[in-house]
C-alpha cells in the first residue's frame, strides 16, 4: 500500500489475519506511515488522523476541537468501546454505525457530529468540505465479525444505517442555495442490511 503513496489520499485502513486473531490499523500520511497491531483490543476510526508526528508535519488538523465532525465521531466511537467492553458483535456493529449521538451537544441529534453522518441535516454543514445543509454524510456501511471475514462474507448497508432515507427534491426546495446540483442529484434511499458472500 505504500508503493505509489502520493499523499493524495491519507488514510487509515482496518487489516485482518484471522489466523493470527489479529487486527491492524495502517495510517497512511505520505511521509509517516505507521502500523498497529492488536489481538485483544479495538481500533475506531472517523476521518481522524492519529499518529502525533504525522498530525503535526502533514496537517493542519486540531485534534482539541471538539465541535469538529471527526473529533466528535471519534470521541463518540470511544465512548461506545467502553459502554460495550466484551459484547461488540455484527448486531452492535450496525446499531454503532446508525448511532445519532451528538458528543459535542450531548444529545441525540442526526448531524454532522454523529457516526450516521447527516451532513444534509447540519445548519454547520462540515467544516472546510460542504456547507450548511450539504449533501454529504455517511450513506454506506459494513460489519463483519472474524468468522464472516474467513468466509469472505459481511454484511452492508446502503443509505443511512438508521434508515432515514434521502429525497433529493424535498432537500432542494428546502435548501436552494443547492439548485445547481439538481440535474445531478439522486435519492439515496435506505436499504436494509444484506449479507454478501463469495460464491464459487
Amino acid at each position: 500500500m505504500k508503493d505509489g503513496n502520493n499523499g493524495g489520499y491519507a488514510n487509515t485502513w482496518l487489516v485482518a489475519d484471522t489466523r493470527k486473531n489479529e487486527i491492524g490499523r495502517l495510517e497512511l500520511g505520505l511521509k509517516n506511515v505507521t502500523l498497529e497491531r492488536t489481538s485483544d483490543g479495538y481500533f475506531v476510526g472517523s476521518n481522524f488522523p492519529i499518529n502525533e508526528k504525522l498530525i503535526r508535519e502533514e496537517t493542519d488538523f486540531d485534534p482539541k476541537d471538539v465541535g469538529q465532525s471527526s473529533v466528535a465521531r471519534h470521541a463518540r466511537w470511544e465512548q461506545l468501546m467502553a459502554q460495550n467492553k466484551g459484547k461488540i458483535d455484527v448486531a452492535a456493529a450496525q446499531r454503532f454505525l446508525a448511532d445519532h449521538y451528538d458528543t459535542f451537544e450531548k444529545k441525540e441529534d442526526a448531524d454532522e457530529r454523529t457516526l450516521d453522518g447527516h451532513v444534509d441535516l447540519s445548519p454547520r454543514g462540515s467544516g472546510g468540505w460542504v456547507g450548511p445543509y450539504g449533501t454529504a454524510g455517511a450513506v454506506q456501511n459494513k460489519a463483519a465479525d472474524a468468522g464472516m471475514i474467513a468466509k469472505m462474507t459481511f454484511n452492508a448497508a446502503a443509505g443511512h444505517a438508521c434508515g432515514k432515507n434521502f429525497k433529493a427534491a424535498e432537500h432542494l426546495s428546502s435548501h436552494p442555495e443547492y439548485d445547481w446540483q439538481k440535474p445531478l442529484q439522486r435519492d439515496m434511499g435506505a436499504y436494509p442490511w444484506t449479507s454478501f458472500t463469495v460464491t464459487k
